[in-house]
């Protein structure tokens, strides 16, 4: 109906403003009277000459050609969203996903969608939650999901892990190992407060292991395991940190070591479409992630 005022406003004459609006000139005084109506004011001044406003009805047209012009942006701007012309995805993720397997998605994204912005919080698990949350995140790419109150997970892919030691150590030439093979090791532990450490300190409960160290960050462990000061048990997302010239990979098979990665958002919310999109492309490559693993 504000529509339909401001066509009369501009054209001062029922059968136009009718044509414009698309509906029969009928209709359009019925529009017109409801409008009134509703207001409870005299909007239209009606003689056979001519069609003009009154004073409210100037009022409410100056009003309406605001509002009815702000929702002709919220639409377009819709519109462009849904077409993905433009738009943004935050995602949330651990810094070893945020280092080394998102970025190549990301660049991917972007050429594909140039009008989307992407944003990248890189953060232990508890405040990628958070931000999942607060709506700061779009989604999280977490190995533990942590309490689950208002979200809801499924899980992405079961990531491998990986024996990372010293070039000339005794496991340095084997082409897979069990955990049983670290009795007597010299061990770099993850800090037994995070996912990682937990999840290792389960799958190697009855292994007798001297403790190197402990420590909170992948880069410090490949440091220490560079320069020749025990071993350590990684996940797969890892291996981009470590000097393949000092480092040996070798993958682990052992039953239970595998950790499940999960995609993590708002029980409440659906996934924009920008959103969903990332996590179409980002899973499109998760039987890469998985083929790997075999490697």
């Amino acid at each position: 109906m504000l529509r339909a005022l401001i066509a009369l406003d501009e054209l001062r004459h029922f059968s136009l403003a009718a044509e414009r609006c698309n509906v029969t000139q009928s209709a359009f005084s019925q529009m017109i009277a409801k409008l009134e109506t509703e207001v409870g004011l005299r909007l239209v001044d009606r003689d056979r000459r001519r069609v003009s406003l009154t004073g409210d009805g100037e009022r409410l047209v100056a009003s309406a050609r605001r509002v009815v012009g702000e929702l002709d942006e919220i639409g377009a701007d819709l519109r462009d969203r849904a077409s993905m012309g433009k738009g943004r995805v935050a995602i949330a993720t651990s810094p070893p996903f945020a280092a080394h397997w998102l970025p190549p998605l990301i660049a991917q994204f972007r050429a594909r969608y140039p009008g989307i912005r992407v944003e990248l919080f890189d953060h232990l698990p508890p405040r990628c939650m958070e931000l999942v949350r607060e709506r700061q995140a779009d989604f999280a790419i977490l190995s533990a999901p942590g309490p689950l109150a208002g979200l809801q997970y499924r899980v992405l892919l079961q990531e491998s892990f990986v024996l990372a030691c010293p070039a000339g150590h005794q496991l340095a030439s084997r082409k897979r190992v069990g955990l049983r093979d670290l009795d007597g090791a010299r061990l770099i532990r993850y800090a037994r407060s995070g996912s990682i450490g937990q999840h290792l300190e389960y799958a190697m409960r009855g292994i007798t292991v001297e403790d190197a160290m402990e420590v909170e960050h992948l880069p410090t462990v490949a440091g220490l395991v560079a320069a020749g000061l025990g071993v350590s048990v990684v996940p797969r997302i890892a291996v981009p940190f470590f000097d393949a010239t000092k480092v040996a990979l070798v993958p682990v098979v052992s039953p239970g070591l595998e950790r499940p990665i999960h995609l993590v958002w708002q029980t409440s919310r659906v996934l924009g479409p920008a959103a969903q999109a990332f996590v179409d492309l980002l899973e499109s490559h998760l039987p890469r992630q998985k083929r790997a693993r075999a490697d």
